[in-house]
Formats: structure tokens, C-alpha cells, sequence
């Protein structure tokens, strides 16, 4: 590659789609999410209809994120030890076999709820071992100088889902029915699929792989390599005694376990309010399916209004800033959610709640890939996303009982509350400093 062409792309606002993987990758992504979110809407929806009970959408989320904990182990060594990208092809197909198994299996009349928790829980055994390898394949989409962009352009392509995918639900479902909003959602796994296929492994950003993969490019140097015996010994023995070894490596890494740390707590707070959006929607707010699906896609709206300013402007501040002005905000987000007295101010909460969540999760996912060496990448990013997944299943399962107690205002506005102080509590400490090593 040229030094006239390296110029030009490194110049762009967003380098990392001057290359030709990354941009199959991010677009392949951006159109299967958006299905896979209408799969979410679809099957809360299913769940809360046929129980009426918001703990009862606690446990549907239980159920798709409880086996991601289990799974996290494996996850990690998968994502190191195998082909990512044909991992990525397997967990994919599997996701649109099982989505469509749900749109027949709702046309054939399966109106248990106990069957939708299982259903749930074989999807969320499959996203679980996928999830630690798509985070690992951007790293090798792009050479480690347009790492941080790549993974905040991820973050987007995610968001922007968020976007068109629960108003797609919600539209589909208002018109015709669940069941065909769930095969949409299968057919909408097509894209990644196709555009994974037409990937091309000898430009990779592998160590030893492509063009410009050496020291200096590949996706595994800089902060936090070790030595080539270090590295060895982080893929020797047994799966368990290989994730024991990383978590240890995580402790002894401070910026790392602070992104951690700081994700469970957005997580534990912020992220079950996403699948209680429905009893807001029919409790709160008394509005139609399409509106929920609305409602739903206003956090996708909010980050995609923030991304340019998340990967512009935002990305020249130290990640330390970035992290306590994202985190209050959410904070508050979730507190103007909470009390909003209309649609539309619920509507600008949630779209507030996308944009601090949006610059929270880029930010945390730069720091750790930035952090760790590549050896061990699968692994720690399988760790670092304990913090999202690992408290899911609980905090689900606690905010569906509290709003079924309390109702969905005063849970909420505590929930904005607990983060807001975290956030602050974190700052004054100086944990946030330890995100700026890197």
C-alpha cells in the first residue's frame, strides 16, 4: 500500500471504511442487526402479550442472556483458537435457523411462554459464542492505527440498528402479526452472511497474514504484548486453566478492569430498561405496537445523531473525559426516561439513553482492544463482555420484579440515579485515569 494512499485514509473522518473488509463487514452488520432487533421486539412482545406481566419480560431477557454467561469460558477460546470469520458464518446461519423456527413455531400455534423461554435460551447460547468473536474481528479488519475509529463505526452500525430494527417490529407486528416480524428477522441474517463470504482473508490484519500485517500494523501490538513465550503460554493447556490464566491477566491490568467494572454498573442499571420498553409503551404511555417499535428505535436515532461527534470531535479528548461525561449522562438519561410525562419526552430520553450508551460501550471497547495483546484478545474481550452479559440475567430478572412491585417511573429514576453516582464516585477516585494508559 502506498504511503500517498495510507495518507489519504488515515486523513478520513472515518478511515476505517477506506478498507475494503471493514466496510463488507460493518454494512453486512449494519442490515442483519436491524433484523436481529426485530427478533427482540418480536419476542417480547410475544412474551408480554401472552402474559401480561413485565416480570415475566424480565425473564424472557433472563433467558437470552443467562446462557451468554454460561458460554463465556468456550466463547474466548473459540474466538482464539478458530477461524473468526468462519465462526462468524456458523453462529450466523444458526441465528437464522432459529429465527425462523420461531415464525413457524408461532404460526403453528405454540403459545406457551415456557416454550419462548427456551427458544430464547438456545438463541442466547448461539449469540453468546458469537458475540466475544465479532468484537475480536474488527481487530483484524483494520491495521491497529484505525482501531479505535473501526470500533466506534461497530458501536454505530449496532446503534443505527436499533434504529430502523424495533419500528421495523413494531410495523410488521401492527400489520401482520408477530410471526412474520420473527421471519423477516430470519431472512435478515442474508447480508452478514453474504458479505462475510466475499471477505478476503489475505488482506486481514492477522499476525504474520497479508500485506501490512507486521509489528507495527497487526492487530496484536502495541500496549499490554508480552514476550512470544507469554503469548504461548496464553493458548497452552486446558480451556478453563486458559480462561483462569486471563482472568488473572485482567487483574493485573487496571485500565482493563476499570472498563469492566464500569460497564457492569451501565449495564446492571441501564440496559434491562431496553427490554421493559414494552411496559412502558402499554402501561406509561397507553400506545399502539407500531409506536413501541417507535419507541424502541429511539435509541438507535440518538446514537446515530451522536456518532459523528463520538468519532470525531469526542475521540480527541482523553478516554478518561470521554468515560465520566458518558456515564453521568446516562445517568440522567435514564432519570429523563423515567419521568418523562409524554411520549415524545420519553422519546427524547431514550434517544439521550443511545447516545451517552453509544459513546460508553466505544470508549470501553477501545480501551480494552487497545490494551490487550492479541494472544489473549478472544478471551479478555470475552471477559470484558461478562460485564455486559454476566449481570444481565439478574439485573432482568430484579428490575421485571421491582417494576411489577413499585411500576416502571420510581425503578428507573433510581436505576439513572445509581449510575449518575457510580459515575461520579469512579471520577473522583481516579479509576477513570487507569482508561487513558494505551
Amino acid at each position: 500500500m502506498s504511503d500517498g494512499t495510507r495518507e489519504q485514509r488515515r486523513n478520513r473522518r472515518f478511515p476505517a471504511l477506506g478498507y475494503r473488509n471493514y466496510r463488507l463487514f460493518w454494512l453486512g452488520g449494519v442490515l442483519t442487526n436491524n433484523g436481529r432487533w426485530t427478533q427482540y421486539v418480536a419476542s417480547y412482545y410475544v412474551v408480554y402479550r401472552l402474559t401480561e406481566s413485565a416480570a415475566w419480560v424480565g425473564a424472557a431477557a433472563f433467558s437470552t442472556f443467562i446462557p451468554m454467561l454460561l458460554t463465556n469460558p468456550i466463547a474466548g477460546h473459540v474466538s482464539d483458537r478458530f477461524d473468526r470469520r468462519l465462526v462468524l458464518l456458523c453462529t450466523n446461519t444458526a441465528c437464522s435457523v432459529l429465527a425462523a423456527a420461531m415464525a413457524v413455531s408461532w404460526g403453528a400455534g405454540l403459545r406457551s411462554p415456557w416454550a419462548w423461554m427456551a427458544l430464547l435460551l438456545v438463541g442466547g447460547f448461539v449469540y453468546g459464542i458469537q458475540l466475544p468473536t465479532w468484537q475480536s474481528f474488527v481487530a483484524e479488519c483494520v491495521p491497529r492505527e484505525h482501531l479505535r475509529n473501526a470500533i466506534t463505526l461497530n458501536s454505530t452500525q449496532f446503534n443505527a440498528a436499533r434504529t430502523v430494527g424495533p419500528a421495523l417490529g413494531g410495523f410488521v407486528i401492527g400489520t401482520v402479526g408477530p410471526g412474520w416480524a420473527l421471519a423477516v428477522a430470519a431472512m435478515a441474517y442474508g447480508p452478514i452472511l453474504t458479505t462475510l463470504a466475499m471477505i478476503r482473508a489475505d488482506e486481514l490484519f492477522r499476525p504474520g497474514a497479508g500485506p501490512d500485517a507486521g509489528p507495527d500494523t497487526g492487530p496484536g501490538s502495541g500496549a499490554g504484548s508480552d514476550d512470544g513465550g507469554s503469548a504461548g503460554a496464553a493458548t497452552d493447556g486446558s480451556v478453563m486453566a486458559q480462561y483462569r490464566e486471563s482472568i488473572r491477566y485482567v487483574l493485573d491490568s487496571p485500565g482493563i478492569r476499570t472498563a469492566i467494572l464500569t460497564t457492569a454498573l451501565v449495564s446492571t442499571m441501564g440496559q434491562p430498561v431496553v427490554q421493559q420498553i414494552v411496559v412502558f409503551a402499554e402501561e406509561v404511555f397507553e400506545v399502539s405496537p407500531f409506536w413501541f417499535g417507535m419507541l424502541g428505535s429511539a435509541q438507535g436515532i440518538g446514537a446515530l445523531l451522536a456518532a459523528p461527534v463520538v468519532a470525531g470531535e469526542l475521540s480527541r479528548l482523553r478516554r478518561s473525559r470521554i468515560q465520566f461525561l458518558a456515564t453521568c449522562g446516562y445517568g440522567v438519561a435514564l432519570a429523563l426516561f423515567a419521568l418523562a410525562p409524554t411520549l415524545w419526552m420519553g422519546f427524547v430520553g431514550l434517544g439521550l439513553i443511545g447516545a451517552m450508551h453509544l459513546a460508553s460501550a466505544s470508549n470501553l471497547n477501545s480501551t480494552v482492544q487497545l490494551q490487550v495483546e492479541d494472544a489473549r484478545r478472544g478471551r479478555v474481550m470475552a471477559i470484558y463482555l461478562m460485564g455486559v452479559l454476566g449481570v444481565s440475567p439478574f439485573a432482568n430478572l430484579l428490575m421485571g420484579w421491582a417494576i411489577a412491585v413499585f411500576g416502571p417511573r420510581p425503578v428507573v429514576a433510581v436505576a439513572g440515579l445509581v449510575v449518575l453516582v457510580g459515575g461520579w464516585w469512579l471520577n473522583a477516585t481516579g479509576r477513570f485515569r487507569l482508561l487513558d494508559a494505551g
